[in-house]
């Protein structure tokens, strides 16, 4: 038995060692930690030593790696489909307690019609109860933070499959991996006044690795375009060490984001001042909206927030309009919006649905831009670095140099 009391673990194995299709890390005289069993992956001390499923740390510095990094913690990056999908429940039936089923939500975004279909997980409580559990509020802020986290520099790493060794410079078959310890995700959360306990951001990572997220394009006769957790790996640390290192994979949209460099940096700290994950969403469509029409004045509708947010259904429409008013209202609070016009849609009597119209404060509408500057300079680095190569193409190889040089012009931008 090893010292962590692990079933089937020998003692003083390798680094890494798979035994009876279980992966183990051996802490040798410290606990050792049995790896996500979907995961199958290893950990090594040496950033190119093999790994347990066949894949290998890639060393050196990538190009997309390095324009993923935020200089300043006030900012952080998103990526539109993945982040404005409605995956989280947002109160109502959808948290309450008990069985549940498989839940399917439609929603649009740039113009075309999706269907997100979200798979529970059923864990066990501290009281011996067996639930099932969706995404909430919580761990949209521990992902939230942990996104963040990975932001800073030399956090992200590339572990490639097999498949894709020896083909030179450029290489697309990579999983983007990030190393963290959960003392420093429950600081973080601290510093942005989202506070968890240990055992909730544990029980947040654990669902963010089990709940089964599937986006179909219903304009493409149902194609699915993404059918995994948002941390398809992770390992951890079963017993009470915050400062043992964890780690995960993220989403392949995330990880296919930051290949083709497709991101866009987001005002982060405002972000976290949002309490209501409705007003947060929000905030996050309008920047995506914003920076795709470089327009400061948009317009939704308070059934299309309801639809792609993800808040579960109303049994009066009043209330809902309610709600959604209260999360708007919200970030003109924020300073996000600065001028408000609201228009209630009626058919006979009956208000059928709210129009807003809203304009950006300038303070908004200059970080839209900023990060829309931020997006082109990337584009334009890469293919100077590259010799005209797209970044679809694979993850670029770069020198030390050119990372440095890249970092520097990024920390003159914000001290500018």
């Amino acid at each position: 038995m090893c010292p962590g009391n692990l079933p089937d673990c020998p003692r003083n194995l390798p680094h890494t060692q798979t035994v009876v299709g279980r992966l183990y890390l051996c802490g040798r005289n410290r606990s050792c930690i049995l790896l996500s069993p979907a995961a199958n992956v290893g950990i090594s001390e040496d950033s190119m030593s093999q790994l347990g499923d066949g894949k290998v740390a890639a060393t050196g510095e990538w190009a997309q790696l390095n324009m993923w990094e935020v200089p300043s913690r006030v900012r952080s990056n998103m990526v539109a489909l993945y982040d404005l999908a409605p995956r989280f429940t947002l109160g109502g039936s959808d948290n309450k307690e008990g069985r549940k089923d498989i839940l399917e939500r439609d929603f649009s975004f740039g113009g075309v019609r999706y269907r997100i279909i979200l798979k529970p997980t059923r864990m066990k409580e501290d009281d011996g109860r067996q639930v099932d559990r969706l995404l909430t509020d919580r761990e949209q802020i521990v992902e939230e933070v942990i996104r963040r986290l990975a932001c800073d520099r030399g956090r992200l790493s590339l572990y490639e499959t097999a498949a894709a060794r020896g083909r030179g410079a450029m290489r697309s078959q990579f999983n983007v991996r990030f190393s963290f310890s959960l003392h420093e995700v429950r600081q973080e959360l601290a510093r942005v006044k989202h506070t968890y306990s240990f055992q909730e951001i544990v029980k947040s990572i654990i669902l963010l690795n089990e709940v089964r997220i599937t986006i179909q394009d219903l304009d493409s006769r149902g194609s699915p375009l993404l059918s995994a957790p948002a941390f398809p790996v992770m390992a951890m640390r079963r017993e009470g060490d915050e400062g043992a290192q964890t780690y995960v994979e993220f989403n392949p949209l995330v990880a296919e984001a930051i290949r083709s460099l497709s991101f866009q940096q987001v005002d982060y700290e405002t972000l976290m001042k949002v309490r209501d994950p409705v007003a947060r969403w929000l905030l996050k469509r309008l920047h995506v909206q914003m920076a795709s029409t470089k327009q400061p004045i948009q317009k939704i509708s308070a059934n299309e927030i309801r639809r792609d947010s993800g808040m579960s259904e109303w049994a009066k429409s009043r209330d809902m309009f309610a709600r959604v008013c209260r999360a708007v209202k919200l970030l003109v609070e924020h300073d996000v919006i600065d001028n408000l016009e609201i228009k209630r849609v009626k058919e006979g009597k009956k208000i059928v649905d709210i129009l807003f119209t809203m304009s950006a404060t300038p303070d908004f509408h200059a970080k839209v831009h900023g990060s829309n500057r931020t997006a082109k300079q990337n584009l334009d680095d890469f293919a100077r670095l590259t010799n005209g190569a797209v970044p679809s193409d694979g993850f670029a190889d770069i020198s030390d140099t050119d990372a440095f040089r890249i970092r520097a012009a990024r920390s003159l931008e914000v001290a500018a």
